[in-house]
């Protein structure tokens, strides 16, 4: 019995060093979630005026870039849910649960909102097109603008949460390391 404590023990303190990759991956995804966040403000720039006669895009290819952004969202998202996923199974199977498992479901939270928000984005790319005649730009830009900025501040509270648990993570084998 204390062989598979024992064994139970190493193949946890080797976890650590894995999940703490983890996070750090998770964060580069959540980075480059931010950039096409970046780039969806542009695009609302765009939406300002692009119900203008003049406009050199016009709503059909607003709707376009729109999904465009939406599946790159997507991407980062289902990036991050595998990882951060990854992540909890494993500190929730750990015999001590600590903030560690709390903070990984907290991410879980802020990654289920950031989701909600990004189906958002993507009804209003499927709507577009067909609104050209009752949406106005300077709206189309606000609704975008305030959908991309609630997603970046989820993102910043992620990398937050990202930040403790990578910290978390990397300062455990070091204190388990002094006690042995």
């Amino acid at each position: 019995m204390h062989a598979t404590t024992h064994n139970a023990a190493r193949e946890a303190a080797q976890a650590e060093p894995c999940l703490a990759q983890h996070v750090l991956q998770c964060q580069d995804h959540t980075e480059s979630l931010r950039t096409v966040l970046r780039a969806c403000h542009a695009v609302a720039s765009l939406a300002a005026g692009a119900s203008n006669p003049g406009a050199a895009v016009g709503m059909d290819g607003l709707g376009e870039l729109l999904h465009l952004h939406s599946e790159a969202m997507e991407q980062r998202l289902d990036a991050i849910h595998t990882l951060i996923e990854t992540i909890r199974a494993t500190l929730a199977r750990r015999p001590e649960r600590g903030q560690d498992i709390s903070l990984a479901l907290d991410a879980c939270d802020q990654l289920a909102i950031l989701r909600q928000v990004q189906l958002a984005w993507q009804a209003v790319a499927c709507m577009v097109p067909y609104a050209a005649d009752t949406l106005t730009g300077e709206n189309l830009a606000a609704a975008l603008r305030l959908m991309a900025d609630a997603m970046h501040g989820r993102a910043a509270a992620m990398d937050d949460m990202l930040d403790a648990l990578h910290a978390a993570l990397t300062a455990a084998p070091v204190q388990e390391g002094t006690a042995a």
